[in-house]
């Protein structure tokens, strides 16, 4: 996925746990300046060229990669911060509002900062400019959720728990009670969530998540239009049914046959809706 900031930042995120509690735990500052007390302390002569914030934010960059900073760690006072770096107090506030844009550091009002993992919404709203500045429809998305979904495929068959099957399982017996297209599309899409859950990839499930949010913010309704044909909708809930089976009798072969299947009436309805917005 394409990210606006420097990418390292994020990228050291999603390699790392992204499990979060409700309450910050201390004890990352000694961790934070371990390397300045060790005779390591970064100057103004690494600046190199670059901007001040960018300095910062580099160092703050390099503090997760290596581990010295970590989720739900509380981040020292700009104060402290501007004094061991040698920069000003406004450097600080910038980097510290730039990475609480970015979902990385919670800013809790009398408590201070926390390391965080929450960068669901900003990268929505930098795919989502990407996407318009690149003139990207949503078939490229749609087939980028195609792969996604066979990979999870692969890993549910080996990962997946007997609950999380039976979750999948209730969710389609509740698919096959008559309601509204709406109610079944809402359905629909727990039941792909729950399937790529069941892969235990963080991954995947993250992305996942946002393609599908991209999907929906591209193209309104998307689901409920797809199904509001019946003829449509059986065969969606039949191939709802042959991946569970498969799923169920560890049929990897049977489960890729089913989604080709499901992905390519999604397809079909897809490029209709294309073709009629070209026209």
């Amino acid at each position: 996925m394409i990210l606006l900031f420097s990418g390292s930042c994020l990228s050291a995120v999603h390699l790392r746990h992204c499990t979060t509690d409700s309450h910050g735990k201390k004890g990352g500052i000694s961790r934070l300046f371990q390397a300045a007390e060790s005779g390591k302390q970064m100057d103004n002569s690494k600046l190199n060229g670059k901007k001040t914030y960018e300095y910062v934010f580099n160092y703050f960059s390099e503090q997760i990669l290596s581990g010295a900073l970590k989720i739900n760690d509380k981040i020292p006072t700009e104060r402290e911060i501007a004094e061991k770096l040698g920069v000003s107090r406004n450097s600080i506030r910038e980097v510290m509002h730039m990475l609480e844009i970015t979902g990385l550091i919670e800013c809790l009002q009398g408590s201070g900062n926390y390391v965080r993992c929450d960068p669901m919404e900003y990268m929505l709203k930098s795919v989502n400019m990407v996407m318009a500045l690149m003139e990207i429809d949503y078939s490229e998305i749609f087939h980028i959720r195609i792969g996604y979904e066979y990979a999870a495929v692969r890993l549910v068959i080996e990962e997946a728990t007997p609950h999380e099957l039976e979750e999948m399982h209730q969710i389609l017996l509740k698919m096959d009670q008559p309601m509204s297209s709406k109610e079944s599309a809402k359905l629909d899409v727990e039941f792909h969530h729950m399937l790529v859950s069941a892969s235990h990839n963080r991954m995947l499930i993250m992305y996942n998540s946002m393609l599908y949010s991209l999907m929906d913010q591209f193209v309104e309704n998307f689901r409920t239009r797809i199904l509001m044909n019946k003829m449509r909708a059986e065969l969606l809930r039949r191939s709802h049914w042959a991946i569970y089976n498969a799923l169920i009798e560890k049929d990897l072969y049977a489960a890729m046959k089913a989604f080709d299947k499901h992905f390519r009436i999604v397809q079909d309805q897809l490029d209709k809706m294309m073709q009629k917005e070209a026209d």
